[in-house]
């Protein structure tokens, strides 16, 4: 083989590469270009999905706080309750100590009657 035909080959070679590597640039560039809506519109899905979900745990967290408030105010009137009855409880004993001794006798002999029967 002479000089000019191993030029000849070598420069056809190396033009078959650059063509090859021009094409495969533009192959890659029309799938990027075509993914890339795709890729935006899976992101966008995702976006909007964490969004959504953050905004349940909000509404979940804001029903969990108000019901906890809601059963504080109950707690604390109930105990505002049991202690009314208490001190009323109390008022009624010291102003008939007679009737309070009767009242729970009578209590004591009814439960003892009702848990006796159950043996």
């Amino acid at each position: 083989m002479n000089a000019n035909a191993i030029d000849k080959a070598a420069n056809d070679i190396n033009n078959t590469a650059q063509d090859v590597r021009k094409d495969a640039h533009n192959a890659v560039d029309k799938v990027a270009d075509k993914a890339q809506p795709v890729v935006n519109k899976v992101a966008t899905s995702l976006h909007n999905g964490v969004d959504q979900v953050g905004e349940k745990i909000s509404a979940v967290s804001d029903s969990v706080s108000s019901a906890s408030e809601k059963l504080m105010e109950r707690g604390k009137e109930w105990s505002a309750a049991a202690q009314r009855a208490s001190e009323t409880g109390r008022t009624y004993v010291r102003e008939r100590p007679a009737t309070s001794l009767l009242v729970a006798l009578a209590a004591g002999y009814g439960l003892s009657k009702l848990l006796g029967a159950r043996k």
